[in-house]
């Protein structure tokens, strides 16, 4: 059951994120319809170092389900990040209000940082 709802399988939109105009993951998986955003990484059991998802009209994650730690960084209007919380462990949430969009990733893959601009393109 986990393999058909993998975030790559259920997204309807994929494309590229780039951080301060260098591309970082090359598949970023953008959750705009409820399936995604509902099941958003919980069945992707094999998350690979350049995927990540995009989660448009977010401003709260929560990794229960998850079998290992991401990191999540909070977007505000203008694709700046304004809050990250790296390594956020299984069973916990993350809040940032005012916050447009989140991206999750694995932990460890990028360095994010507050203040950086963030794009994404569709291939």
């Amino acid at each position: 059951m986990f393999g058909a709802l993998r975030i790559d399988r259920i997204a309807a939109k994929a494309g590229a994120l780039a951080v301060e105009g260098e591309q970082v993951f090359s598949r970023c998986y953008r959750a705009d319809d409820f399936l995604s955003r509902l099941v958003g990484l919980q069945a992707t059991r094999d998350l690979m170092p350049d995927e990540a998802l995009l989660i448009p009209r977010c401003a709260s994650v929560h990794t229960l389900g998850m079998r290992a730690p991401l990191d999540v960084a909070f977007l505000d209007q203008r694709w700046t990040v304004v809050a990250v919380h790296a390594g956020l462990g299984t069973r916990r949430v993350a809040r940032q209000p005012n916050a447009h969009a989140a991206v999750e990733a694995e932990a460890g893959v990028f360095p994010w940082k507050i203040g950086q601009v963030v794009s994404f393109w569709l291939h």
